[in-house]
């Protein structure tokens, strides 16, 4: 897909989730009080909790990244990046218990292939059981068995993620339509690269993202969540 339809598909996947975030969890049921039960928590998601240091080391892992590429990062970066993180921890949450309603599964074996198909576990090229045990604690500080139930609970999600895809669906009218706007729309240098397949495939992304917002607005609704926003703005930062 050319690099005007990715940034026209990104745009409306950042307003999507935007939306989720600032939406539903203020308006759709969110539950906003502090216990001692939560301490430690910038989020809860039913009876899971989000963790200021897991938010703390995702944040911070993200921005070293940036700056190992020569970007600048700021304290406004840094305030985006917590609520961007926490977002995206708090949806992932929402989308397993969603794929558990529906009972999708991860078996062990394909656990255990993710874990071995993953680089950082690897010794020239080959897991190693050593490395992942070391490389677990170092990079997530997470004991293995902590480490496998966050892998399982992102395999569920990604899966959920798969099937709204795949039920999502465009007609050729509609395809025939946004692949005219697109044509009228776009430069003339990008206009020429554009197929009717990459429209389509396009349309079909954001329709599954419409899915997945559905889906998501529906949990908010049913699912007890909370969040600490002081906890956030006062304890993610490098």
């Amino acid at each position: 897909m050319i690099s005007f339809l990715r940034r026209h598909q990104k745009s409306i996947f950042v307003a999507t989730v935007s939306v989720f975030l600032s939406g539903s969890f203020v308006g759709l049921g969110g539950f906003w009080f502090t216990s001692r039960d939560n301490d430690g928590a910038v989020a809860r998601i039913g009876g899971n909790k989000i963790s200021a240091q897991k938010l703390l080391l995702s944040v911070n892992q993200y921005a070293d990244a940036l700056r190992a590429k020569g970007t600048e990062v700021d304290d406004a970066m840094m305030s985006r990046f917590k609520r961007e993180k926490l977002n995206d921890m708090m949806i992932e949450e929402m989308l397993s218990i969603k794929a558990d309603e529906l009972g999708l599964k991860v078996t062990n074996d394909e656990l255990a292939r993710d874990i071995r198909a993953t680089p950082a576990f690897q010794r020239d090229g080959q897991f190693d059981q050593d490395v992942y045990f070391r490389q677990v604690r170092a990079l997530f500080r997470e004991n293995p068995q902590e480490y496998e139930r966050s892998r399982r609970k992102s395999i569920k999600s990604g899966r959920l993620k798969q099937l709204l895809y795949r039920m999502a669906k465009v007609s050729p009218a509609e395809v025939d339509a946004a692949y005219a706007q697109v044509l009228k729309s776009a430069p003339k240098k990008d206009a020429a690269k554009v197929t009717k397949e990459a429209v389509a495939q396009n349309l079909r992304q954001q329709h599954a993202v419409e899915l997945i917002y559905h889906c998501l607005k529906q949990l908010s609704a049913s699912v007890e969540h909370q969040i600490w926003m002081e906890r956030i703005e006062g304890g993610a930062n490098s």
